[in-house]
């Protein structure tokens, strides 16, 4: 026992005598102000209980047999102990439990301060995303109100001098001028696939989907783009496409998609070469329709941003290409909205096959696996 609470049951004991051998107020205000100094020296009240009751059984011995008082003294102050012993365990571990609960709760605070702090970062990007697509949203129905009829007329226009002036007009304007209808066909072009792809991802396009034969639709690709192809020297070619294969798609969105990709394998092969398309079994689900070319394959720098907006490579070495650079994100936008994956396989310097994967007719939906499309986004 600590020296301070000695004395404290010392004093204790002879407040507690001096009462029981004469009463009085004084006895009974003295232990009153043990009592608050046990307190503030930080005994519980159980504590208290055995100092009282060490205190009265040692002055209870005293007055009634004060030969053997020391030994039984000894003796009820070791029985009262043992007595308290389990209310004193049960007072610390409900102080113990206490004192965790108190820490879980303060850790349980800081976590919730943190979750809130979260949630309102999130709300804060949410809000501001909300705002960037309004902006977007704003800017599309300029770019379709206030662009595109205007480019509409001025390259009708250009096109119309360019084919009943032409042979008046001098060389040099006549060499301008077909730079300027180029030019307004490339952005005409442009302003169409800018507002294609808003509509497709904002869902506002109606897919006009159906079952259907596959082979006919690669078949009316193939040809409505030979002629473009030809302008550069290269042959479209139906490769394997079984006659019986039905998909269930939009067909002149599967066409939109092959155009694309036909016109982008034309556009990077050499003259002299073919452009391979094909369709087979891709799994037990799925239907791959393939565009191959012998171009010189997309270089490794570019492969993860394929599939980006307004994503184009180096062109330093391969003829010019003329385009947009979203004609593979509508491509993209097109497949997925269709339930099927796109993707695509390249090799330097001997080709690059582009594809896309179609749900067999009756197959469960399943969603478009990354792993199966190493190279897509």
């Amino acid at each position: 026992m600590k020296a301070s609470i000695k004395t404290l049951t010392d004093d204790y004991a002879v407040a507690l005598r001096e009462y029981l051998e004469g009463g009085g107020e004084a006895p009974l205000f003295r232990a009153y102000q043990i009592g608050r100094g046990a307190v503030e020296a930080g005994l519980g009240v159980l504590e208290v209980a055995a100092l009282h009751q060490e205190a009265l059984v040692h002055d209870l011995l005293l007055l009634l047999a004060p030969d053997e008082s020391p030994t039984i003294a000894k003796r009820a102050s070791e029985f009262f102990a043992e007595a308290l012993a389990p209310f004193e365990a049960s007072r610390r571990g409900f102080q113990e439990a206490t004192s965790v609960l108190r820490d879980l709760n303060r850790e349980l605070q800081q976590r919730i301060e943190v979750a809130l702090k979260d949630y309102q970062a999130a709300q804060d990007k949410l809000d501001e995303r909300r705002r960037m697509e309004a902006l977007k949203d704003e800017f599309i129905s300029i770019v379709n109100h206030e662009l595109r009829t205007p480019l509409t007329s001025i390259h009708g226009a250009l096109g119309i001098i360019n084919t009943k002036l032409g042979p008046e007009i001098p060389e040099d304007a006549r060499r301008l001028l077909e730079i300027a209808y180029r030019n307004s066909r490339r952005l005409a072009r442009l302003v169409d696939n800018v507002l294609d792809l808003q509509k497709i991802e904002s869902g506002t396009v109606t897919f006009e989907v159906r079952v259907q034969p596959l082979r006919p639709l690669l078949e009316h690709a193939v040809e409505a783009n030979q002629p473009y192809a030809t302008q550069l020297g290269v042959t479209l070619v139906l490769e394997e496409a079984p006659p019986d294969v039905q998909v269930e798609v939009d067909g002149d969105r599967v066409i939109q998609v092959l155009t694309n990709l036909l016109s982008n394998a034309a556009k990077f092969s050499p003259p002299g070469e073919r452009v391979g398309v094909s369709a087979a079994a891709s799994g037990a689900s799925w239907w791959r329709v393939a565009v191959t070319d012998r171009g010189p394959g997309i270089p490794e720098s570019f492969r993860g941003r394929v599939f980006q907006r307004f994503a184009q490579a180096d062109s330093s070495t391969t003829r010019p290409r003329g385009g947009t650079g979203l004609g593979l994100s509508i491509c993209k936008a097109i497949v997925e909205r269709m339930g099927g994956r796109i993707g695509f396989e390249t090799e330097p310097g001997r080709g690059t096959t582009f594809y896309f994967d179609l749900p067999m007719e009756g197959a469960p939906a399943e969603a478009p696996d990354a792993s199966a499309c190493p190279e897509s986004r």
